[in-house]
This record gives C-alpha cells, structure tokens and sequence, in this order.
C-alpha cells in the first residue's frame, strides 16, 4: 500500500437498487473509496443507447451509495456501462492501485472480523489493511488458521498467528479486540466457512492475479461462494508497476 490509508474499490451495480450496507460502509471511513457503479449492457445493445436511457440514472445511484459513506471519506465515484462485469473491476481495481476489492453481501452490522491466514504470502498488506480499517471502528477480530490435518506441525499456525496478532498491536489495535484460533483441519474451507458464520465480515488475501475476475465472475471461490459474508479481498499487488 502506498501511505497508510487502503484503496478500497467497491463495485455497485446500478442496475438496481442494490447498495452495500450502511455498517459496511463505514467500516471503511478510514480508506480512500472508490465506488465503481457498473451497468450491465447486453451483447445485442449498443453500449451509447444504454448510456443515453440510463446515464442520469446511474450516476444518481451511485452518488446516493456515496453519501452513505462516513463524513470526511476520501470518496471518489465512477460509472461504467459494461458488458463484462468482472474485466471492468479487474481493470478499474488496477487503474487506481487498489489495495482492497469488496464483494458485498447484505450484513446487519459490522462487530466481529475473520481474518483467515494461510502463510506469509500477502501478509503485511493483509494486516495493513486491518490495522487501517479498525483504527475507527470497535469491531473485534480473529485471527484464523486452518492447517491440513497430517500436513504442518500446530505450531506453525500458532506462531503465525501470534506474530500477526504482535502485528495489530504495533499498528494500535487494542490486543483486548484481537483473537486468534488455529484448528487441525481435514477442509480448511469448510472450517473457514463454518468460523464465517460467527462473524460478519471477511478478510482474505489474494493468492493469485487472476483471483479478483474470479471471485467477481460467475464463478466465485469456495470460501466466498459458501461464507454468505462480506468478503475484502486484498490484492497482491507486489508484481504491478
């Protein structure tokens, strides 16, 4: 990340009268905000006409999503008429270097973060977007490690989660908000999944260049497909110029 507020690029699609909830809106007051509102053009429609019948009405959605964001928010708004939803999030996460993709789902509130943690790869941006998002929020978070069973000894995912957790405290998250837990594991995504559903948002760390048109895509990974949670993807964004 440059500097030490994340970009946060949240994708709308103004179509509909679809908006992230309020609780999740402000769990990123910290962040730079960049709401994309994308409008689905179908392949047998110019993509001009579609501008022109739904334009105004586009901008005013996503204008509306803005104003739900905290007071003070570095916010900044875009509208793309698009036949592919997932190439234009991959592009416009890559246009303004961001740091974090939301997948939304709906969420009552934001009290309690997951963070699963699978190794070192990603892991200080992971944490730094964390850090970032919590120095305004009282939301708790937990720390998750899923080791295959047989495959790694306990105290790897111990000593993973303790450095973490040191971590957050640098970064000035009270350790009274920071848990962590590590479990033998046959399916670490089906635990994670089964973790998710005593929390309200996800943090998970991407694994590969091509994770965000996945999970963006018609087919999104297991622990986003099954979770039924908000999900924050932190891009690897190490290789980009």
């Amino acid at each position: 990340m440059t500097g030490d507020a994340p970009t946060v690029l949240v994708p709308v699609d103004v179509s509909t009268d679809e908006r992230p909830d309020r609780d999740l809106l402000s769990l990123l007051g910290p962040a730079k905000v960049v709401l994309v509102g994308w409008y689905p053009v179908p392949d047998q429609t110019a993509l001009e006409q579609m501008q022109d019948q739904h334009g105004d009405e586009a901008v005013e959605r996503i204008e509306s999503v803005a104003g739900e964001l905290p007071e003070g928010t570095d916010t900044e708004t875009l509208v793309v008429f698009t036949r592919d939803r997932a190439e234009t999030v991959d592009r416009v996460a890559g246009e303004h270097a961001a740091d974090v993709v939301v997948v939304p789902e709906e969420v009552p509130t934001v009290e309690r973060v997951l963070v699963p943690i699978r190794g070192d790869v990603n892991l200080e941006r992971i944490l730094g977007v964390v850090g970032s998002l919590l120095e305004e929020s009282d939301a708790t978070v937990t720390l998750f490690h899923a080791a295959p069973a047989g495959e790694e000894d306990p105290t790897v995912g111990e000593t993973l989660l303790r450095g973490a957790a040191d971590r957050l405290a640098d970064a000035g998250v009270d350790p009274d908000r920071v848990a962590t837990r590590t479990v033998e594991s046959e399916s670490p995504v089906a635990d994670i999944v089964d973790t998710a559903k005593n929390h309200d948002v996800l943090v998970v760390g991407e694994t590969e260049p091509s994770l965000v048109e996945q999970i963006l895509g018609d087919v999104p990974t297991q622990v986003i497909e099954r979770s039924g949670r908000p999900v924050l993807v932190v891009r690897d964004t190490d290789g980009e110029e």
